[in-house]
C-alpha cells in the first residue's frame, strides 16, 4: 500500500493553483514594501524638517546630524535607515527558509553600504562606525522588540500585547513630551515641598504609561478584535501594523530627546500613508490572483507530540496555502498559540473563550456554517480552527474530513502510542479518497507499523469508503529531508495534485509523491 514514487500528474488546473501559490506571497510582500518606502520617505522627511527647525541648539542625538552627505544623498540615506523594518515584513510574508530571509537583509545592508560610501569617500572626518551608530540608533530598539513579541510560541498573540505596550510607551512619550509644559512646571512647584521634582516626573511618565496602555490600550484591543471579525482587518495587516507602530514610535523617540518633540506625531502620519498605500495596493490586486471556480480548501492533521516540527511545517504551508483557500485545523496544545485568533485571544482574556469548543453535534454543525470561506482585504484566508474536547474530535474529524478538498497529514513520528493518529487513518481510508491524502513522513515515522495501521484499516474499511472500489489502496507519501525552499515546493505541488476533483487516479501510475 506504500508507493514513494516522486512523479506527480498535475493538469492545467492544479499548474494555476500551484503557479499562484508560489507568487501570491511575493505579490504581497511587494505591496508591503512598496508600502513601507512610502513610510520610510516621511520619516526621512520629517527628520529633515524637525532638523531644520531646531538648528544648531540641539544635541546631535537626531540621526539626521550625523551624516556629511549632500541634500538629496542625506535624504536618501535617511530614507533607506528608516527602510530597515521592511526586510522583517517581507520575511514575515514571504520568506520560508533562512536562506531566503538572510538574501533579504543581505540586499538591504548592500544597498546601505553604497549608500554609506557616499559620505565615507570624500569625508576625513565621517566613518563607517558613524554608519553603525546611525543604524542602532535608528532600528536596534525595534529589531531587538519585534523577535520577543513575534517568536512562534506566541506569534498568534504577541502583536496584540505589542500594540497595548505601543500605547503604553506612547503614553509615556506623550508624558516626557507635556514636562515642558508652563502647567507641568506650575503643578511640580506646588508639589515641590511633598514631592522631589524627578520622583514627580517618574511619576508622571508612569501615569501616562498607565492610562495609554491599560485604558486606551484595552479599548484599543476590543476595536481591533471587533474589526477582525468583521473581516476589516487581518490577523497579518494586525501584525504588520503592530510593526510599523513599533519602529515608528521608537524612531521618533530620538525627536523628543533632541528637542523637536513637535514633531512625534511624524511617526503617525507615516504610518497613515503606510496603511493607505497598503490598501490601494490591494484594491488594485483585487482579487486577480483568485483562482476561477472552486477553491480547494485543506484539512491539516498532525500527530501532535510534534511540537515545534509542527509549527514550523504549519508557517510554511500556511505562508503560502492561504493566499489561495483557508485552512481547517482541529486544534490542539501544540498550535493554539499559533493559530489562535485576535477575537479568540480577547475572548480568552474575558474568560469566555469556552464557548468556542464544540461540545456536541449541534455546536459542530453551527461552527461549519460560520467557517470563512471569503478572503480578508488583503487577499489572505483565515484558519478555521476547531476547538475540541477529548471525547468531540473524533465527531470533528469527520465532518471536516468529508467538508475538505485536501487532506495533509503529518506522520513524522508516528509510532504505535499515536493512538489518536490511527484513528485519523482509519477515518481517512473509511471516508476520504486517498489521492486527495498526502501523508508526510520522515526517519521519524515507524513505516512498517504505519503499512500494518493502512492495512488493517483497508481490511475493516466500510461499505461506505469511496475507497472501496479501489484496487491497490496506495498512499500517496512525502518524505521530509529538512526546511528546504524545494521540499516546499514539492509538497504544494503534491497537495495541488490532492486537491483536484477529477475522477479516481490511474493505478496504471504512481500514486505517491
Amino acid at each position: 500500500m506504500l508507493d514513494r514514487a516522486s512523479s506527480i500528474r498535475a493538469g492545467p488546473a492544479e499548474e494555476s493553483l500551484y503557479s499562484n501559490l508560489l507568487r501570491a506571497p511575493w505579490r504581497a510582500a511587494a505591496i508591503y514594501a512598496f508600502a513601507g518606502v512610502c513610510y520610510a520617505l516621511v520619516m526621512a522627511a520629517s527628520f529633515l524638517a524637525a532638523e531644520e527647525v531646531a538648528g544648531d541648539s540641539n544635541t546631535t542625538l537626531v540621526p539626521s546630524s550625523l551624516f556629511p552627505f549632500p541634500p538629496p544623498f542625506r535624504f536618501l540615506f535617511l530614507s533607506w535607515l528608516h527602510a530597515w523594518p521592511i526586510v522583517l515584513r517581507v520575511n514575515l510574508v514571504a520568506a520560508t527558509t533562512w536562506r531566503a530571509k538572510l538574501a533579504t537583509a543581505s540586499v538591504y545592508f548592500l544597498v546601505l553600504a553604497a549608500l554609506g560610501l557616499v559620505g565615507v569617500a570624500p569625508s576625513p572626518t565621517f566613518s563607517w562606525g558613524q554608519i553603525v551608530d546611525a543604524w542602532i540608533l535608528t532600528n536596534l530598539l525595534g529589531t531587538v522588540l519585534v523577535p520577543a513579541f513575534l517568536t512562534r510560541r506566541v506569534r498568534a498573540v504577541g502583536p496584540l500585547v505589542l500594540i497595548f505596550m505601543i500605547l503604553a510607551v506612547l503614553g509615556a512619550n506623550l508624558a516626557v513630551i507635556a514636562s515642558v509644559f508652563e502647567e507641568y512646571h506650575a503643578m511640580a512647584h506646588l508639589l515641590e515641598g511633598v514631592v522631589k521634582p524627578y520622583v514627580f516626573l517618574i511619576g508622571f511618565i508612569i501615569l501616562g504609561f498607565a492610562v495609554f496602555g491599560l485604558g486606551g490600550g484595552w479599548l484599543t484591543l476590543r476595536w481591533i478584535g471587533g474589526r477582525y471579525e468583521r473581516k476589516k482587518l487581518s490577523d497579518q495587516s494586525i501584525t504588520l501594523d503592530a510593526i510599523w507602530l513599533l519602529f515608528g514610535v521608537s524612531q521618533s523617540i530620538w525627536l523628543v530627546v533632541d528637542g523637536a518633540a513637535a514633531w512625534v506625531p511624524s511617526c503617525l502620519l507615516a504610518f497613515v500613508v503606510y496603511k493607505l498605500v497598503t490598501w490601494a495596493g490591494f484594491s488594485l490586486l483585487d482579487h486577480e490572483a483568485s483562482l476561477a471556480g472552486r477553491i480547494p480548501k485543506l484539512l491539516l492533521l498532525r500527530v501532535f507530540s510534534l511540537g515545534k516540527r509542527s509549527e514550523r511545517l504549519f508557517e510554511a504551508l500556511a505562508k503560502h496555502w492561504r493566499h489561495v483557500s483557508s485552512i481547517q485545523l482541529i486544534t490542539g496544545p501544540d498550535l493554539a498559540t499559533t493559530t489562535v485568533e485576535p477575537h479568540e485571544f480577547l475572548d480568552f482574556l474575558s474568560g469566555k473563550l469556552a464557548r468556542r469548543f464544540i461540545d456536541k453535534p449541534q455546536t459542530l454543525d453551527l461552527r461549519l456554517s460560520e467557517m470563512d470561506l471569503e478572503p480578508d482585504q488583503d487577499g489572505r484566508f483565515r484558519v478555521n480552527d476547531f476547538f475540541c474536547h477529548d471525547d468531540t474530535w473524533r465527531m470533528v474529524l469527520s465532518r471536516l474530513a468529508d467538508e475538505s478538498d485536501a487532506v495533509l497529514m503529518d506522520l513524522r513520528a508516528f509510532s504505535p502510542q499515536n493512538s489518536g493518529a490511527i484513528f485519523e487513518i482509519n477515518e481517512l481510508i473509511n471516508e476520504v479518497p486517498l489521492e486527495r491524502v498526502v501523508f508526510v513522513i520522515d526517519e521519524t515515522t515507524d513505516e512498517q507499523f504505519l503499512l500494518q495501521t493502512a492495512q488493517r484499516a483497508w481490511e475493516r474499511m466500510k461499505s461506505s469508503s469511496p475507497n472501496l472500489s479501489s484496487t491497490s489502496g496506495q498512499l500517496r507519501l512525502f518524505r521530509m529531508t529538512g526546511a528546504h525552499g524545494t521540499e516546499l515546493r514539492r509538497l504544494l505541488r503534491a497537495l495541488c495534485d490532492a486537491s483536484k476533483s477529477t475522477a479516481p487516479v490511474d493505478e496504471s501510475k504512481p500514486a505517491a509523491v
